[in-house]
């Protein structure tokens, strides 16, 4: 492991638990949570990627309950889509972020609706819960609903994440970038 990796894994760690805490506090319908996990995925690759969201789960678990601690297989997926997308240059464009975060956010959904159920019968985040409320009582079934609410809420949050992270990689100068193959690759340069 480079010395660049060491410092860049800790960062996007804080980056996970901070903005998810923040969202938290907020009750907002999304999560934004693995902004970081994105981000080391981009420029680090898949292993990194993984490392990040699992340590940021774990303590994300620590700060806010052991509710978050069943949704680490997300944080895998995560990282895996994101590598994924910057291998496929996933990164080059404001359109192309929100389109993977948007697939990340089909496929992250659909697993986060079935651990929420299975787990906490849709009870977990603020807004999402209260999206699952609402639906709910408009009188959808506790199952729809949930897959609904997880669905919604996750294709919305992946999609700014991808872009917040695009708009982060675009903006790097050539001289740091330049030190992420990967990176570069994510941007189309």
């Amino acid at each position: 492991m480079s010395s660049r990796l060491l410092a860049l894994i800790p960062l996007a760690v804080a980056i996970n638990v901070a903005i998810g805490r923040i969202v938290a506090e907020l009750s907002l319908p999304v999560y934004l949570d693995a902004v970081g996990t994105i981000l080391v995925s981009a420029l680090a690759g898949l292993g990194a990627g993984v490392v990040t969201g699992l340590i940021g789960q774990v303590l994300t678990s620590f700060v806010s309950g052991y509710v978050w601690l069943a949704f680490a297989p997300i944080q895998i997926l995560i990282a895996l889509l994101a590598f994924v997308a910057a291998r496929r240059g996933g990164f080059k464009n404001l359109g192309s972020s929100i389109a993977w975060g948007g697939l990340l956010g089909l496929l992250g959904g659909a697993l986060s609706a079935v651990i929420s159920y299975l787990a906490f019968k849709g009870v977990t985040a603020g807004g999402v819960t209260f999206v699952t409320t609402v639906l709910v009582g408009i009188g959808m079934e506790l199952p729809w609903a949930i897959t609904a609410s997880s669905i919604v809420t996750d294709v919305l949050d992946k999609a700014l994440a991808f872009a917040l992270v695009g708009v982060a990689l675009r903006s790097l100068p050539v001289r740091m970038i330049s030190r992420y193959p990967l990176a570069l690759r994510a941007v189309g340069r």
